[in-house]
């Protein structure tokens, strides 16, 4: 396979640009290319910047009589025997191959992938890349890479060299995708322009060709280091400059409603609570208010772990539009927050005169109707409500302030919908984000955080509970319900998949009713029921009524019952450490002790079982999201959020602070000399935004 620098002028002539689409490249045409729009390859500057995944040092393949206990290796092995069988449940499967070369047999196991146990066949030789493990004094690789070699582009395992591992989907190979990103990189080399300002460009950062063919074939570490860098480099630079821009471009408009507000009806509300402030409430209230008094726009990114108060802190921001004679509005992600906030909020907004609505799509038509015609005319002076807020036939009379909680479970249309008209905008979310991540991401924002928590919380002790110990948990649940306590067990999906081996709340609320909680009053809520139903189950719950509560993530926010000492998560491993933590805060809101009891899946790797012991080391939030994000990386804080910001694909601003400051210095340096973006440097990133955004400066980040 050729890496070189040179592309015949006949390739490069018959191509205009990275905009080219694969559809009509050699190899490629109109079927292959639904292949590739499935892994969001459309033109020639996707399928280049299809980075791998993972990558087989084939330089130094090992032996399976040298696999050392717990280290990543390499090895090849031909297939001697295979079996596949069925463990746990009738549809979890196991396939299990030994595998032998001139050194020694190391048997190797995938989980849930049946179809292996068709395609491995006796005498097939195998690429493995995974770690040794024991079980039952057996040698094991578990869930490791693999490939067949025959699929190599290059003859096999013979090629001693690095070789890239991609994502995949149905009809693309490894070895198809290898071939046809190498033919590409050499077809297209001339037409890769430069993206990076020359502030960035220096010895140690290749340019960006050079780049590009060191992070699909590197010849060494050294080679791949040098294009690693750079990549993260480019996606932070530009991150960081598409949040300039926005947030330089919402500078300068002025705000439509001026809120010059006493905040007399904040005082008045405040003092009617049965309890005070905390003070990072109160120095939150107070960023907030010098945000009101200008007349710019506020744009401030409100973090606080679960029963922090950021509910009082939105209601108090609110009632400053009121106050000036505007309207206020609170969009949440699911009704039963709605109707959470809601009930919250409107007794102290009545006490205030202060006339409140709710709008849920659950409503009745003549009620909404209603809804509708106060918030045109403005008698509807505040309401909360969910994506029915963003429905074609709602408007406002005079929309001044819009809270947005749990903001990243929103889409970019949806917020902007809402915020259209630029209002003050205050976005909150209990997902800890760190500060490094926050001000690399949310550079558009200002950011507050309530890092305190309310007196009268109990602290909450969290366990992982290992299969033997299931029994001895749910008596203790028995126990504690008989005691007027109350408890939640979280399930991950509604109803029996045969795709996924995971507990449902059907299955569990059958089982258990029938077995170990026989007796015990109990009811399920997800998010298949309708409003009316979740309402009766949660009405009963607070009541006392129903004392365990079987459940999916629909209670992950909003819900609210003080007796509620217990929560189960069951298959713990599917969620990232954060989100267990946000769970986690469903309990012990009542003065009582709680506890977070984390039950791994039967096909959890003990990897993904020792992540779960964060939880039970680490109480504070920011430090739980810290180690999520160390070991999932950034993504989920980032895909939902982020608007005319290029995604990122290899960079981690947790990991890459160092990168991050030159980044942001790089940005910082551009936007002072030329702001404008009309110098040589300028124009080459205009250009680059343009190219991966579709319009530089018409981006808006919301």
């Amino acid at each position: 396979m050729s890496r070189g620098t040179v592309t015949s002028a006949g390739a490069a002539q018959d191509r205009k640009s990275l905009e080219d689409a694969v559809q009509y490249m050699k190899g490629v045409g109109p079927a292959r290319a639904i292949d590739l729009r499935r892994l969001g390859i459309e033109n020639v500057n996707d399928l280049l910047t299809h980075f791998p995944r993972t990558y087989y040092d084939r330089r130094q393949l090992a032996s399976i009589g040298s696999l050392q206990l717990g280290v990543e290796a390499t090895f090849v092995g031909r297939v001697l025997s295979v079996t596949q069988r069925s463990p746990f449940r009738r549809r979890s499967t196991m396939v299990v191959a030994a595998l032998q070369d001139d050194s020694g047999i190391v048997q190797v196991v995938w989980f849930n992938q049946p179809y292996l146990g068709k395609s491995l066949k006796a005498g097939r030789e195998l690429l493995i890349s995974g770690r040794l493990g024991i079980y039952r004094g057996q040698r094991q690789v578990v869930n490791p890479e693999y490939e067949f070699t025959a699929e190599d582009d290059e003859g096999g395992h013979a090629a001693a060299r690095i070789v890239p591992v991609y994502r995949l989907t149905n009809g693309v190979s490894q070895r198809y995708l290898r071939g046809l990103i190498a033919r590409t990189l050499e077809n297209y080399a001339a037409l890769v322009p430069e993206t990076l300002p020359s502030s960035l460009l220096g010895p140690k950062t290749p340019p960006r060709v050079a780049a590009l063919r060191g992070m699909h074939f590197p010849g060494d570490e050294h080679e791949f280091d040098a294009a690693l860098a750079r990549m993260k480099l480019e996606e932070l630079f530009y991150m960081q400059l598409a949040l300039s821009l926005s947030r330089r471009d919402r500078q300068a408009k002025r705000v439509r409603y001026r809120v010059a507000s006493g905040f007399d009806l904040e005082r008045r509300f405040l003092e009617g609570l049965p309890f005070p402030l905390t003070r990072a409430q109160v120095k939150v209230l107070s960023e907030i208010h010098e945000d009101l008094a200008r007349d710019r726009s506020m744009n401030r990114l409100l973090q606080g772990d679960v029963g922090s108060g950021k509910t009082l802190v939105a209601g108090a921001t609110l009632l400053a539009a009121v106050e000036s004679g505007f309207q206020g509005v609170m969009m949440v992600p699911t009704e039963i927050l709605a109707v959470q906030h809601f009930r919250t909020l409107v007794p102290h907004m009545e006490r205030l005169g202060v006339r409140m609505s709710l709008l849920i799509g659950s409503l009745k038509p003549a009620d909404k109707k209603g809804v509708h015609a106060g918030l045109r005319d403005g008698s509807i002076q505040m309401v909360v409500g969910t994506h029915a807020l963003i429905q074609s036939d709602v408007r406002f009379k005079h929309l001044a302030i819009a809270v947005i909680d749990e903001q990243h479970r929103f889409g970019v249309r949806q917020r902007a919908a809402l915020v259209e008209g630029d209002p003050h905008m205050l976005v909150m979310t209990a997902t800890p984000i760190p500060r490094t991540l926050a001000l690399t991401a949310y550079a558009d924002l200002d950011l507050s955080v309530i890092d305190e928590m309310p007196p009268g919380r109990a602290a909450i002790k969290t366990r992982v509970v290992p299969p033997e110990k299931r029994d001895a948990m749910y008596s203790y649940i028995r126990d504690k319900q008989a005691q007027g306590e109350q408890a939640y067990l979280l399930y991950p999906l509604i109803e029996d998949s045969e795709k996924q081996e995971v507990e449902t709340v059907e299955s569990a609320h059958e089982e258990l009713s029938k077995g170990a909680l026989k007796g015990v009053p109990m009811a399920m809520l997800h998010g298949r029921m309708t409003m009316t139903e979740k309402d009766e189950v949660m009405a009963a719950f607070r009541a006392g009524v129903v004392r365990v509560l079987i459940a999916t993530t629909v209670v992950e926010v909003g819900v609210h019952v003080p007796q509620a000492t217990i929560m189960a998560i069951h298959q713990a491993d599917r969620f990232g450490l954060s989100q267990l933590h946000q769970l986690s805060g469903r309990v012990g809101r009542g003065g009582q002790e709680g506890f977070c009891f984390l039950l791994a899946g039967d096909n959890a790797t003990p990897e993904a079982t020792e992540r779960l012991e964060v939880l039970v080391r680490e109480a504070d939030g920011f430090r739980i999201a810290e180690e999520d994000l160390r070991l999932r990386g950034p993504g989920e804080f980032l895909g939902t959020r982020q608007h005319g910001v290029p995604a990122f694909k290899v960079a981690n601003p947790l990991h890459d602070r160092a990168l991050v400051e030159r980044a942001n210095d790089a940005v910082k340096a551009l936007m002072e000399k030329d702001p404008g973006l009309a110098g040589s440097d300028g124009k080459r990133c205009r250009a680059h935004l343009r190219a991966v955004l579709g319009d530089a400066e018409g981006t808006t980040i919301s």
